[in-house]
């Protein structure tokens, strides 16, 4: 009898451990570019979405952040857009919005733009590992103005590449 009630007593506890065992799983995702990214100015990925504001009788207001460039060598970088950016009408309506994409100052388009590596990094090689100086990337209106009513979504697509030297 003794010895049943201690199968009794080893079941019971091992069925209490499964009970209050608990499985959590995350999936960990890494987007690896072995030499370039872009990302905030405090190393956090960019947005994946913004919200511009409409500001009747002047159009869409401008946004901005601040953004480094990240690199795993001392050399000059090119920045261009993939596309020109026009924001559509979800509703369909044939109105488009072109946008202006800046950053640093200076426009973007789909052409290489070459910055410099003695800007991008002024401490030298020795600092790229806390990535480039922090610089504005802007979204704005190309032709500031009212628009119709409407619910508008685009893309905005930048590429960075490792210049090379000629």
């Amino acid at each position: 009898m003794n010895f049943a009630m201690k199968i009794v007593a080893v079941a019971v506890m091992g069925f209490s451990l499964n009970a209050m065992a608990i499985q959590k799983d995350i999936t960990v995702n890494a987007n690896v570019d072995p030499s370039l990214d872009m990302t905030l100015s405090d190393a956090q990925q960019l947005p994946e979405s913004v919200n511009m504001q409409y500001i009747p009788g002047n159009g869409l207001a401008p946004y901005a952040m601040q953004a480094k460039i990240w690199s795993n060598a001392y050399s000059d970088v090119n920045i261009a857009l993939v596309n020109n950016v026009l924001l559509y009408d979800r509703a369909g309506s044939a109105t488009t919005v072109p946008l202006t994409i800046s950053y640093g100052g200076t426009a973007l388009t789909t052409t290489n733009t070459k910055l410099l590596k003695t800007v991008l990094f002024p401490g030298g090689a020795t600092t790229i590992a806390q990535g480039s100086i922090a610089q504005e990337l802007k979204f704005s209106q190309t032709t500031p103005g009212i628009l119709p009513a409407g619910n508008y979504t685009g893309v905005v697509s930048i590429v960075l590449t490792q210049a090379t030297s000629a």
